[in-house]
């Protein structure tokens, strides 16, 4: 049987975190499909990464995943954006389902909170996933909506779904 664990992510993974953020399939559904050059990681990573909540899914021992999440403020609202990177340059649909499992069960301990994820549109296998975790998709006309759109640069080639925590 495999046996899924998670790994706290700490400053000894910064060159880790560079390349799995470089794989081709992490930039196929990211918003900036170009390579992330060195300095601007450790740039990043320096000043913006103690932000970010973050932590590898191992699947028997190996990283398969990195899960993200931003914590920030809306007007009285506390909000997160959650996310997956890929460890590995193909993933199977049970790995990602389960790496999903674990990255809500983390978010379910972050309560009072709206969660937002978004899924590139060609991304047909997450496309249609996403309600069987809870999340709603956001609407243009929701409180929420410009201000996320915005915040998190968000282009016209993503749906965004949320849910509360």
């Amino acid at each position: 049987m495999k046996k899924f664990t998670t790994l706290q992510i700490d400053d000894r993974m910064v060159n880790k975190y560079l390349f799995y953020k470089n794989l081709e399939i992490n930039r196929k559904y990211s918003s900036s499909k170009k390579l992330i050059q060195k300095i601007d990681h450790y740039q990043w990573w320096f000043q913006k990464q103690k932000k970010r909540k973050s932590f590898v899914i191992l699947k028997n021992k190996k990283p398969i995943f990195i899960s993200t999440s931003d914590h920030f403020k809306f007007k009285n609202y506390n909000l997160v954006y959650s996310g997956l990177i890929s460890c590995l340059p193909e993933t199977n649909l049970f790995d990602i389902l389960k790496a999903i499992k674990i990255q809500n069960d983390y978010l379910n301990t972050q309560k009072e909170k709206y969660c937002f994820i978004s899924i590139d549109k060609k991304n047909k296998v997450l496309m249609y996933h996403w309600k069987y975790f809870g999340y709603s998709p956001l609407q243009n006309r929701n409180i929420f909506y410009k201000y996320v759109k915005k915040f998190l640069n968000i282009g016209n080639n993503y749906n965004i779904y949320y849910r509360k925590i």
